[in-house]
């Protein structure tokens, strides 16, 4: 083994007892139950259902026993009562309202699916998760938003570790929350990602003498609470708050390939008209703001801690906040190069290596933070939703968290 691959692997030893310690204490109130019901009802789904989905999407007649199998599975959705708790609504009802939202949604779900999958065409597209996850959810979003933000704009966030599915599940929900709501009135769901933001790649260079350097050349700096151009965040926020029909918002348009902001025509994401959703992921959205950087020994710890504090205007502006379970440290590897290879199929270009892989994470994960007094958790407090996932990263358990709606 040479120098840097032991450098690498003991740092990502290092990094799995304590993330992994911190990741044990998680609240993990009967997952396995909910996965083992989740396994099932997509068994059924698969099986009795999928033919009434496709009828549905399809605008053909859903047959009154076809109807009556959606209602018995929807009574048995182990995701349902996290996103519609008025237990008053019969299955029967939430149905038919599901019906006539999948149909309107469809097709431009479906184009969305098979454009950004380019490998795929429209029989991969996943009914049952449009019927169980994205059209429910994307419903209390809109719902939420009509009620607290109902001239304004509500910010739905979304925190994960790298690759656990937060880019998909947000342009996901984009696509169908503009479905949904009334582009004139109410405005237009943007979906977003922090990484957007980061500094380019001379702006970064600075950052290499205060610690922020992953330590192995070729592998990027980026990822970590100052990094990113906060100041040009705050700006786009406030300019989507007082957004209206005649509004240009020039967004950061980060490129990972590169690991710069680009030049040229893709400078930046360009927002036109009102914004009354923003679907925000961050991999440390609602981390704890609060740590005295003064109870860290001087390095990256530390000036991790002091640029987390400027991100508490805008985790203090989050409405709500979607947090997926943070699964064991080799997990979280797989997870990360599975997201690599996906990037690297989508665009044809070769990605980071497995080792710069794991040299990049342990910058991010075990070096960046102290585990006692930060991390990029968020507190129980702040979490409207807590997700688990299987394998193939598929949602199986929405649980409400502790923030009050």
């Amino acid at each position: 083994m040479s120098d840097t691959e032991h450098r690498t692997a003991t740092r990502t030893d290092d990094a799995a007892d304590a993330y992994d310690d911190a990741v044990r204490r998680l609240p993990r109130a009967e997952v396995e139950r909910f996965a083992e019901a989740s396994a099932r009802y997509r068994a059924a789904v698969a099986e009795h259902l999928s033919p009434a989905l496709r009828d549905l999407s399809s605008n053909r007649p859903v047959d009154p026993d076809r109807l009556r199998a959606l209602a018995a599975a929807v009574a048995d959705d182990p995701l349902h009562p996290a996103f519609d708790p008025d237990t008053a609504r019969s299955a029967e009802d939430v149905v038919l309202e599901r019906l006539h939202l999948v149909r309107r949604v469809w097709e431009p779900f479906s184009d969305w699916w098979c454009g950004y999958f380019s490998d795929r065409d429209g029989s991969t597209v996943p009914l049952v998760d449009l019927w169980q996850l994205y059209v429910p959810f994307a419903r209390w979003i809109v719902r939420e938003k009509r009620e607290r933000r109902p001239d304004g704009l509500f910010v739905m966030a979304f925190n994960g570790s790298p690759g656990a599915g937060k880019t998909v599940l947000t342009t996901a929900l984009s696509v169908v929350v503009n479905k949904l709501l009334d582009p004139r009135t109410e405005g237009r769901a943007v979906a977003r990602s922090g990484d957007d933001w980061y500094l380019g790649r001379a702006e970064r260079e600075p950052l290499r003498l205060l610690g922020y350097d992953a330590g192995v050349p070729g592998v990027s700096n980026r990822a970590l609470p100052g990094t990113h151009d906060l100041a040009w965040l705050r700006r786009n926020l406030a300019e989507m708050e007082r957004s209206g029909p005649d509004t240009v918002i020039r967004m950061g348009n980060f490129d990972k390939r590169a690991d710069d902001q680009p030049t040229g025509p893709d400078r930046y994401f360009e927002s036109h008209g009102r914004v009354g959703v923003l679907l925000f992921d961050l991999w440390f959205a609602g981390a704890r703001t609060d740590a005295d950087p003064a109870d860290l020994p001087d390095g990256l710890r530390r000036r991790v801690a002091e640029h987390l504090r400027g991100w508490a205007p805008v985790f203090d502006r989050f409405d709500a906040l979607w947090a997926y379970d943070w699964n064991p440290y080799a997990r979280l590897l797989a997870d990360r190069e599975a997201q690599e290879r996906l990037v690297e199929q989508r665009r044809g270009t070769r990605g980071m290596s497995r080792e710069d892989i794991r040299t990049f994470m342990a910058y991010m994960i075990e070096r960046a933070w102290d585990w006692r007094t930060t991390s990029p958790l968020p507190a129980e407090d702040r979490i409207t939703f807590r997700a688990w996932r299987d394998t193939n990263h598929r949602v199986i358990a929405v649980h409400r968290g502790g923030r009050a709606s």
